[in-house]
Parts: structure tokens; sequence; C-alpha cells
């Protein structure tokens, strides 16, 4: 029996607080990955009512320098929470403001589920060391700062970026220019380089996880450090073998943009590239690589003719929106969602791409 294509991240049982991202894009992600990292079990829950553990998630960011707060000294009590970011899979995304120093963060409020305890802490626990890996190896990963939690919430604090995701950006003006794609671009690739040479499998690539540092347009005239990027949500990311030993298993990721060999059980770091592929196509035309269909009638078709779509269907290059798209951009495009992950193209290969050449001068990925 064909199911129902669901375009909604599935958990398994050990990952309810799964998605600390910063906004819910409307392509969801599937996570039923049992990949828990080695030595990453949880200790037993606090019996105070406000106990944080920023100690053991932080990563030496000033603004939570200070000791670990008291039980009466609340998250809520010592941050001041504004607009509202956006919404996430498990709870809201907000502006929060450290009353003390002045700063300002994102802050993701998840609600303690009922029931769920230590499982819930443990993938709170391992998303973030995960994140905190990503965030040493790269500077495009959203930096994440803290964890606490009081009696009913779990409180995420990262740093705020304040241009929205590449997805609001999609759903605004429907597409991309290449140019502005070459530079967005150009950040994503540094990113997953940085986390493939530090054994890390990003796993859930997609213009909703992709956010603009800074609003933009902007007026600093630099075209790259207005759209230099972060990346958020690590829910999906695995630890591997930088020699490939021991490929990863299970259903990771966000349907639509699954690579061929993860839908056959077996991948590694070459999925990532594959879902930056249906990434940059879809930033280009608002459509994805094997359909003609829009994407709120590919939410119509069962999940079997989605996945059949991804492993045998060419990439298509039809309609108005790729008349004067450069055939050196329709080749990169191609060698990212080659269907053999043997012959993909890597990161560095990429990154090497004819096509990028004038984003190597232009794109501030160290900002």
């Amino acid at each position: 029996m064909s199911t129902r294509l669901t375009l909604r991240r599935i958990e398994s049982a050990h990952s309810s607080a799964r998605g600390l991202h910063h906004l819910l894009p409307p392509v969801h992600t599937v996570c039923s990955a049992p990949h828990s990292p080695r030595g990453s079990s949880c200790g037993p829950l606090q019996a105070a009512a406000s106990a944080s553990f920023s100690a053991s998630f932080g990563v030496g960011a000033p603004v939570l320098e200070s000791a670990p707060a008291s039980p009466a000294e609340t998250f809520l009590s010592r941050y001041a929470l504004g607009k509202t970011l956006g919404q996430g899979a498990y709870g809201m995304v907000h502006t929060a403001l450290n009353k003390a120093t002045g700063e300002e963060v994102a802050v993701k409020v998840v609600a303690k589920q009922r029931n769920a305890g230590r499982n819930q802490r443990g993938s709170l626990h391992r998303e973030a060391q995960l994140w905190k890996r990503a965030c040493v190896a790269s500077r495009q990963a959203c930096q994440f700062f803290a964890i606490e939690e009081d009696a009913v919430n779990y409180y995420i604090i990262s740093e705020k970026c304040d241009g929205g995701s590449l997805q609001q950006m999609l759903d605004a003006r429907g597409s991309l220019k290449e140019e502005e794609l070459s530079q967005v671009a150009w950040c994503v690739l540094s990113f997953l380089g940085d986390l493939h040479k530090s054994g890390i499998y990003y796993g859930d690539l997609k213009p909703g996880n992709v956010i603009l540092k800074d609003e933009y347009p902007c007026t600093s005239g630099a075209l790259g450090s207005c759209l230099n990027v972060r990346v958020v949500d690590f829910g999906c990311s695995q630890l591997v073998s930088t020699s490939e030993a021991a490929p990863l298993r299970g259903l990771a990721g966000s349907p639509l943009f699954l690579a061929p060999e993860i839908l056959k059980g077996s991948y590694g770091l070459p999925a990532d590239m594959w879902a930056l592929g249906v990434s940059m196509y879809m930033l280009l035309c608002g459509k994805l690589p094997f359909w003609l269909e829009s994407v709120p009638q590919l939410e119509q078709l069962d999940m079997d003719s989605i996945n059949l779509g991804i492993m045998y269907n060419p990439v298509l290059f039809a309609g108005a929106q790729w008349k004067g798209v450069s055939e050196q951009l329709k080749d990169l495009i191609c060698g990212l969602l080659e269907k053999d992950p043997a012959r993909r193209l890597t990161a560095a290969q990429a990154m090497e791409h004819p096509w990028f050449a004038a984003a190597k001068e232009t794109c501030a990925v160290d900002v």
C-alpha cells in the first residue's frame, strides 16, 4: 500500500525534541535514524524547578560566560523575550535581550513533553553536542550558546540572525538571481566542506535551514556580505568516518531532498551534496528538479511516486524560469544531482567549478 506524502519530519522514539531550527519551512523533515553518538548519554534530570545545563553545552560565548543560573534565576527572569522570529516544529523562536548585558540572542522555547523525561533531554543533549562541533568546524554554522530549562520549558539560546531564511526569501520573491545564488551557495559549500572534513554529516540541507545573517537587501553595497548565511537545525546530523568505511543507515532528512542512496538504505557525506543541488534548483525556479508539478501539487503524491522520481527521473530544465540561466550553472546542478554518489561532486570539487569564479571574489565567507 502506498503512503501519502507527509512533508513533516518523522521522529524516532528517542528524538522527541528534534528541530532546534529558527524557522519551520514548508517542506519538513523525516528523522528516524538511530544515530546517537557514543559517549553522549545524558545525566538525570535535575529536581530543581529551573536548572541550567549551559555549562555542558556552551561554547564560551560572552553572553553566557557567567556561572549557571540558580533555581531562583530563571531564564525568563534574566532575559526579556522580544519579537517572534518563527514557528518551529516544537516551539516558537523569539529574540531575547539579556537584561544584564544588553546582548540580543535568539531563543527557541521548547515545551517539556509529558512522560518524555530523559528521552527529550537526551535528544536535546545529542543535537547540542553536534551543533557545538559544527560551530567549531565552520563559521557558517549558526552559533550555539546554551540550553537552559525551567519546570515547563527548555530554552535553546543561539546567535540571532536578522535576514530570515532562504525559504522565506523564495516565498516572497519566487526565485533568486544567479548572482545571489552564487553567494549563498558558496557559503553553504564552505559550511559543508568544513563539516565533512571534520567527520560531520549535516543531514537536512534545504532553504528553510539556511538563514541570512543580516537583512537583505542591505546598504553596504557588498553583495557577498549582504548574503552571508548561517545554517541551523542539527537534528539529523551524524558523526561519520571520514574514510566512509561505515555507511550511515536509516531514513533521515526531508522527503523531497533525500538522495537516492538514502532511499536505498546506505549513504554518507555525498547525500549532503545532493540536497544542496535540490536546494539550488529550487531557489532558482521555485520547483523541484525531477517534476514539472509545483511543490503543493507534489504534496498530493504518495511516497512511492516521490521516491521513484528521485531515483529515476532526469533533471528537468523546462519552463520560462530557465531561459537565460547559464549553462555553467546547469552543469553544476547536474553534477550535484548525479544519481551515483561515487560520481557526485564533493564540496571541494563544486567550489572549483567555473560558475563560482565571481563568488570567490565577492562572498565574505569569514564574516
